[in-house]
């Protein structure tokens, strides 16, 4: 499945949400105003129309108090939707906690906790993205999920309490993955502009509440109001009850787009799920249980009436499901993925989970994780093959790999150790007894910024970092992006500048480590608002060429490093030709820094869908002009795919 498609599809959708939104303000606007008027009319506050005209006709001055009218409501509700696009643009977070969700902390010890955020590392490697942090609805015994954010890199993935509790893992891999869809896919920016619409729209019933509350606070000046045979207070009455009844058509159309919108998603969601899972069974067999639930998947500690499409089942029950359903008929969806089913639905399995001592608490973490390795050995061949090797052979070796990314500090200890490792020649001395000029130089960058722990965890980090293949790093820090957010901003800050420092002590750009620092700059700045979403500013090749020419001649130099001259020229020219630049020669990249990195990387991240996935296409012929694409070369390329909010499946590769 091609998920740039999948997005440009969403992208287009939007498209035409905001034209009939626009159509159906102006719709509301136009009747809103023109009862308005009338009703001024009928009682006596407005002068009647020439003796002949219709009664509907508008004089001078009611065109005057229309279009005043018009002007109000539109600006209203445009306001709305921006102060509500504002509201939701702080990321994902801000949805679940709107719903009463709890961040599960990366070191929690609860079972079930444990397990789903090993599930949610399983689905963020095959998604070829950092993995976002986890919510939990703890009050809510349904079973259920969803994914919010505007981006890859401000997404979470939020679940109730009863689907953690009541689903096998296979099942949850298959509920995951099919919220990773919605991310893939762009169904998350989709889900916010309808949010975003039904907000401005819901304005002009809101406007009628004003209107009738303001009256209900006014009657006991009403009697004096009748003694001076005003009308005004039964003006504000009924122009509120008709801008309520103008409201509430308007959110029922919007309702009617929005479920139809989600429904059509949700097919392509489910088939996605698949493709991650590699187990169709997987998700339907958690529809199932759903189906055998006695509280299915419905909310019902939190309103959801805003938020029901960004869900993984039905969030609430209609007589009018044909209308308002957001999610396709639960039958439907499993028939599709299991056409073997007789209607049978599956019992809830919880599992029981007794007190346990520390010991097998911290057994049962091992377990997990190695359970972890195993479901994605096929994604990540040879970090599974590492670190089982070494697990069999060095119990502690096992234990430092999980313990190091659970933790804030010993997150940046791997940070620090794989930006280290990351060039072979850096290593020299690294692992001697005497420490070279080149190790001193980086305890002395260290210890300027003063983590405390932070130089021990990282003389662990090297040692561990050294036995896993360098293919194999990436996934490594993308499995610590949870334990980096726990940071404080004032933390990141001084980790981002220690980052930096260290990558400038060898005064080389290298793709690899710019790469990667760029990877956790660009998730983290968006975690703690120093940055916004990216926006589309170019959409022809041209505006980024020359970004494309140092980025692929990089590429080129660091994947056909041990190839002839002719080699890396030939790789260079090969993906230069598919992104349609074949005519712009190879650059010297000796020239360039990591700063001229930094920024040609920035600049393609606002590149549109189209020629993020042309880009990406280039790089992988670059890559592949040997006839082989190396584990290295993927994960570099996915990487830079993750920075420009473009993450494409591992399983594409």
């Amino acid at each position: 499945m091609n998920f740039f498609v999948s997005q440009d599809r969403a992208r287009k959708t939007t498209r035409w949400l905001v034209v009939i939104y626009v159509l159906a303000l102006l719709a509301l606007t136009t009747v809103s105003s023109w009862v308005l008027v009338l009703l001024l009319r009928g009682l006596g506050m407005h002068e009647l129309p020439p003796h002949g005209a219709p009664f509907y006709a508008l004089s001078e001055r009611d065109w005057l108090v229309f279009l005043g009218v018009a002007v109000f409501v539109i600006a209203g509700a445009l306001i709305s939707s921006y102060i509500k696009g504002r509201e939701l643009s702080k990321g994902g977070r801000t949805v679940a906690l709107s719903l009463g969700g709890r961040k599960i902390p990366p070191n929690t010890a609860d079972f079930n906790e444990r397990r789903i955020l090993n599930v949610v590392e399983e689905m963020a490697i095959a998604s070829g993205m950092p993995v976002p942090e986890v919510y939990i609805l703890p009050e809510e015994t349904s079973i259920n999920a969803f994914a919010a954010g505007l981006t890859p890199t401000d997404a979470i993935i939020g679940l109730t309490r009863g689907a953690i509790e009541k689903l096998d893992r296979a099942q949850l891999q298959g509920v995951v993955g099919h919220e990773f869809s919605h991310i893939l896919n762009g169904d998350m920016r989709l889900n916010i502009r309808l949010i975003m619409l039904i907000t401005g729209i819901e304005f002009v019933g809101l406007l009628g509440r004003i209107f009738t509350q303001s009256a209900r606070t006014s009657r006991r000046g009403l009697s004096s109001r009748r003694r001076s045979g005003g009308g005004g207070a039964a003006a504000v009455v009924l122009a509120g009850v008709v801008l309520r009844l103008l409201g509430w058509f308007g959110v029922l159309f919007g309702r009617i787009i929005q479920a139809a919108v989600s429904r059509q998603r949700e097919f392509l969601a489910d088939a996605s799920a698949v493709q991650f899972t590699r187990n169709p069974q997987s998700v339907a067999d958690a529809l199932k249980v759903i189906g055998g639930d006695v509280y299915g998947s419905r909310i019902r500690k939190s309103d959801v009436s805003q938020v029901t499409h960004l869900f993984f089942g039905q969030a609430f029950t209609s007589h009018f499901n044909f209308l308002f359903a957001t999610h396709p008929a639960l039958e439907k969806r499993i028939q599709l993925l299991d056409p073997t089913w007789r209607g049978e639905y599956l019992k809830p399995a919880v599992v029981e989970v007794s007190d346990k001592t520390e010991a097998q608490k911290n057994e049962d973490k091992k377990q997990a994780f190695m359970q972890t390795l195993a479901a994605t050995a096929v994604l990540m061949e040879p970090l599974a093959r590492e670190s089982l090797k070494h697990s069999e052979a060095d119990d502690k070796f096992r234990k430092t790999l999980l313990m190091q990314i659970e933790e804030p500090t010993e997150a940046m200890a791997l940070v620090l150790a794989v930006l280290l490792n990351a060039d072979a020649k850096s290593q020299d001395g690294m692992h001697s007894n005497t420490p070279s000029e080149f190790e001193l130089s980086i305890q002395a960058v260290i210890d300027e910024y003063g983590f405390q722990g932070l130089e021990q965890a990282f003389k662990k980090a090297l040692a561990v970092v050294h036995k896993v293949e360098l293919q194999a790093r990436l996934p490594l820090v993308e499995r610590a992006m949870p334990a980096l957010k726990e940071l404080s901003e004032a933390q990141y800050g001084a980790f981002k500048k220690l980052m930096d420092g260290l990558i400038q002590l060898d005064h080389k750009a290298d793709v690899f480590e710019q790469t990667l620092y760029r990877l956790v700059t660009r998730f983290l700045d968006v975690h703690f608002g120093l940055v916004s979403p990216y926006k589309v500013r170019y959409r022809r090749i041209h505006a980024v060429s020359v970004e494309i020419q140092l980025v692929m001649s990089m590429l080129a130099d660091y994947g056909h490093a041990d190839d002839s001259p002719l080699q890396v020229e030939l790789a260079y020219q090969q993906g230069m030709q598919v992104v349609g630049l074949s005519s712009i020669e190879r650059a010297q990249t000796t020239h360039y820094t990591a700063t001229d990195f930094d920024h040609a990387a920035e600049k393609l991240a606002h590149c549109s869908l189209e020629l993020k996935e042309r880009i990406v296409q280039g790089l992988l012929a670059c890559a592949h002009a040997d006839g082989r694409l190396a584990e290295v070369e993927r994960e570099l390329i996915l990487a830079i795919a993750a920075t420009m909010d473009a993450p494409i499946s591992r399983l594409k590769l």
